[in-house]
């Protein structure tokens, strides 16, 4: 009897001990956009935890993008590498920027190891976001061809995520990138499924309905950069027939 309970003891401190770890393993690297207002005036922090027992070597981008009451777009982006040690929390940068209480401002934290370029963490912060649904005029275009090359992850699901991280893998090495930011952002539809949409200038080139198959995925993928060629070559034609 003293036997099987010392053997039920140690399976149940073993079950804790793994547990604990999984626990742990799970947190890994976090980030988060950190705002205050005051004012007239927003500040944003990048900040990043270290979760594990390693010393890691990362690089990150913080992306902001204001909508004026006026309509106009500015957008500022900060990036670098920089290392943090087992369990510290490190703030990477500070964004201020003018905000009216009728302005609009999408903000991007990415972390990706810099050996790698895995992206290991991520955080996003939306205000008065319903303002970029307007229809954009010819000066925004402008700023927004500054944002060449930048993907955005609006997804909201592990199966949202999983794809947008296989298209930011083979996006980032494209020699060729498009001249406008690409969205992928993901919308509930029935039952347990959800509809991605990839949208440039606000437009939807292709979407499809979530499916955690890996094969599906990467058709999806190579989906997505068949139509984002197309637009692209589309909008580069049009340009071009305006040009004397």
């Amino acid at each position: 009897m003293m036997r099987t309970f010392y053997i039920l003891k140690l399976c149940a401190i073993f079950i804790f001990l793994s547990v604990l770890h999984y626990g742990q393993e799970d947190k890994k690297i976090s980030a988060k956009i950190e705002s205050n207002i005051v004012e007239n005036q927003i500040n944003l922090k990048a900040v990043v935890s270290n979760n594990t027992a390693i010393y890691k070597e990362l690089n990150y981008l913080l992306v902001s993008i204001k909508k004026g009451n006026s309509g106009n777009l500015s957008n500022n982006q900060q990036a670098g590498k920089f290392s943090i040690n087992p369990g510290e929390v490190k703030t990477l940068s500070e964004i201020n920027i003018s905000f009216e209480k009728k302005d609009a401002l999408k903000a991007f934290l990415y972390v990706r190891d810099e050996e790698s370029q895995k992206l290991v963490a991520k955080d996003s912060l939306e205000l008065n976001t319903d303002l970029f649904k307007k229809k954009v005029s010819k000066a925004e275009e402008d700023v927004v061809f500054e944002l060449k090359g930048l993907a955005i992850d609006e997804t909201k699901s592990k199966v949202g995520k999983d794809f947008y991280d296989l298209f930011y893998i083979q996006y980032s090495q494209l020699p060729d990138k498009s001249n406008s930011a690409i969205t992928i952002s993901e919308l509930p539809v029935r039952g347990t499924s959800g509809q991605i949409n990839i949208e440039i200038d606000d437009k939807i080139v292709y979407s499809f309905i979530t499916n955690p198959s890996e094969d599906y995925l990467k058709e999806q993928l190579a989906n997505t950069f068949k139509y984002i060629k197309e637009f692209n070559a589309k909008k580069n034609l049009i340009k071009n027939e305006f040009i004397y």
